[in-house]
């Protein structure tokens, strides 16, 4: 019989004390660091007559190092140290029409949409009601604010804070200015550099979310992280699973039936709405399921989801939830009458995870809850005849075939079959 036990989640830390969360901004709220790498490709093609492309890359980097104590990070800089990088690979020879295509690149660069990264609405808004939330990042002034402005989020932030560097004395100095306690700030960021070693060196919280690419200069080697503590998250929705808006260590009040290999069957909570809605917004999902599985589907059909399934009498529902987020559900419906030894397992997941075996895991859990925790005699399912990827976790989970129901079904003005399958509890 499998156990159900309270589950805190063991590499987290407890943020009890977090009263305050502060955010890193370019590539951990928005992106950034590509355009840099989309403008540094241009000026490869612009330069091409002058220089090799690997050459530029390399004399490029040492002038950015170069003149940070004087230009400070971001665009401005960046293109400055571009034109000069320019004049000394040309040696003197380019144009000033080219040097003008430098500044166009700079002036494009300001001028790009700001383009939130996955998940940070969802994080920022759940967040605002319950932390006080702050930006701390570096780069030109001027620039970052506007960035900010534009995002739409400025609203949610009770302070920005613009550096010239991140390092201890920084936020030390930030902390002390603005009256907070370092034991109440939890500082979330892409840069181990900037965002997260620091805060370590100094005895607070901090918590990396990787970005697909880092400028050489925010780089770390792995020797220079060991021995520091801190936790790793893959984007910052999932921060609104460890910062529980109700205050109590992460994910503490939420029920676990099992973790498995690369999942775990959690209750649902308010806080899955976002991601929800997400993975089901699918309709390579929605074309095998019944009507009342929307689609589109919304984060307001989320949301009455969920509602119901943390209160439904006749159904027991678990979110599976993979990489933090709540990316499918599978669930026993119980059937009335002289039918109650029965439940009918309903069960789907979000497509990128597809091909992992989690729901083949899900539904063998599912199965075991049914037999050993509700004491059900029999499980079944109900598959349309098209759908041979349920045919096939049901047949790995110990289902039988019972029989068919011909043309039960009319799905998308298609006429379908509909395959019954079932499994009986051995120890009844």
């Amino acid at each position: 019989m499998l156990k159900k036990t309270d589950f805190i989640q063991p590499a987290m830390h407890n943020y009890d004390n977090i009263k305050i969360v502060a955010l890193d901004a370019d590539d951990t709220l928005w992106v950034n660091e590509p355009i840099f790498q989309q403008t540094q490709e241009k000026l490869k093609e612009l330069l091409g007559a002058y220089v090799e492309p690997a050459q530029l890359d390399k004399r490029l980097y040492e002038t950015e190092r170069k003149n940070l104590s004087l230009f400070g990070y971001g665009i401005k800089g960046f293109v400055l140290s571009m034109i000069e990088t320019a004049v000394q690979l040309s040696e003197g020879r380019i144009s000033g029409a080219e040097v003008k295509q430098i500044i166009d690149m700079g002036k494009a660069m300001l001028q790009h949409p700001v383009d939130l990264l996955d998940g940070v609405r969802e994080a920022v808004e759940a967040l605002s009601e319950h932390y006080e939330l702050m930006v701390i990042t570096k780069g030109d002034l001027f620039d970052q604010e506007n960035k900010i402005a534009r995002s739409g989020l400025a609203d949610y932030f009770r302070r920005v804070e613009v550096v010239s560097e991140k390092d201890e004395a920084t936020y030390r100095e930030i902390f002390s200015r603005n009256g907070i306690k370092l034991e109440e700030v939890l500082m979330v960021g892409n840069s181990l550099k900037s965002d997260v070693l620091p805060i370590c060196r100094l005895g607070g919280k901090a918590i990396h979310i990787p970005f697909h690419t880092t400028w050489e200069h925010e780089k770390v080697e792995s020797h220079q992280a060991n021995g520091y503590d801190y936790d790793e998250i893959g984007n910052l929705r999932q921060l609104i699973r460890l910062l529980n808006p109700k205050k109590s260590p992460a994910l503490g009040d939420r029920e676990v039936l099992i973790e498995g290999r690369g999942f775990r069957l959690r209750r649902f909570s308010p806080a899955d709405t976002g991601s929800l809605a997400y993975h089901a917004n699918n309709a390579n999902i929605a074309v095998r399921l019944q009507d009342r599985f929307p689609h589109p589907y919304t984060e307001e059909d989320a949301r009455q989801f969920i509602e119901y399934a943390r209160s439904a009498e006749m159904e027991s529902v678990f979110a599976i939830e993979v990489d933090g987020e709540a990316a499918g559900a599978v669930g026993i419906m119980f059937q009335p009458d002289v039918y109650s030894q029965s439940g009918e397992l309903g069960y789907w997941l979000g497509e990128e995870y597809w091909g992992r075996g989690i729901v083949s895991q899900a539904v063998k859990a599912m199965v075991q809850h049914a037999f050993g925790d509700l004491r059900l005699r029999r499980v079944y399912a109900r598959i349309f005849s098209n759908n041979i990827a349920s045919k096939r976790v049901l047949e790995k989970a110990g289902f039988q075939f019972e029989g068919m129901a011909r043309q039960a079904v009319v799905k998308n003005d298609r006429v379908l079959d509909v395959f019954y399958y079932a499994i009986l509890n051995p120890g009844m």
